[in-house]
């Protein structure tokens, strides 16, 4: 396995590549990690009309990636062009922790449904390892993704970082849009930059729904902020 040492080396967001080149050519004892070194990362130089992406959100018991878990697992596949809806995923997880009262107003997963509906918790994550492979992952606050993915990684696999590429719907409106740029928004919540792009709102929560919830925000963003042409390098976040 990779040292931190190593992983501060490549740690330079233009490094990505670099780094997965380098871990493409260890032995890993996972299958999942295999295959997702076994595809080449996205070419970033490419224009984003020509991407092909996941979107992806998590519910959580809490906010620490450390002492929290992730509750379910949403994803949909999309293009510039279009959203896969035959893709639209959900799963719950099995974990070994307490769901408190306060985190369940917030995902709306009850323990009844961990018990009944959850898959376990590992394989799950692995099978997600596996869909990410050679795609840009979009997540609004993408942070919370990518810090419980690594969490997840370094307890299994010793693994500190997954490198990928991230795009961040908040980011996108805070860097390209006007109203992002002069601190116009009251609220860069989903729900709330969906309405500002005059999207539909989602009576039901769930990760599933806010993972198609953020890739239809994503596609308006690509519209109105006129990004289809410029290259992913230019709105990838730093991670």
């Amino acid at each position: 396995m990779l040292t931190k040492t190593l992983h501060k080396l490549f740690s330079n967001g233009k490094n990505i590549e670099d780094l997965h080149q380098f871990m493409r050519s260890k032995r890993w004892p996972s299958h999942a990690l295999e295959y997702y070194f076994a595809h080449p990362l996205p070419n970033a130089e490419r224009p984003v009309s020509e991407q092909q992406f996941v979107a992806l959100d998590f519910e959580t018991t809490g906010l620490e990636p450390g002492s929290d878990r992730i509750l379910s697992i949403g994803t949909v596949e999309l293009s510039y062009e279009e959203i896969d809806l035959t893709s639209v995923s959900e799963v719950i997880l099995r974990q070994d922790v307490t769901i408190r009262p306060e985190s369940a107003v917030v995902h709306e997963i009850m323990p009844s449904q961990v018990r009944e509906q959850g898959v376990e918790a590992e394989p799950a994550l692995d099978q997600l390892i596996e869909h990410l492979a050679g795609k840009t992952i979009i997540a609004h606050s993408a942070c919370i993704e990518y810090d419980f993915l690594s969490s997840y990684l370094r307890r299994r696999y010793q693994l500190q970082k997954l490198p990928c590429y991230m795009i961040d719907t908040l980011l996108l409106e805070k860097r390209f849009s006007y109203l992002g740029k002069n601190r116009g928004h009251p609220s860069f919540q989903l729900d709330d930059l969906r309405q500002h792009y005059n999207l539909p709102e989602y009576q039901a929560h769930s990760a599933a729904s806010d993972a198609l919830g953020c890739a239809e925000l994503f596609l308006a963003q690509v519209k109105r902020l006129k990004l289809c042409h410029r290259p992913l390098s230019e709105v990838i976040c730093k991670l």
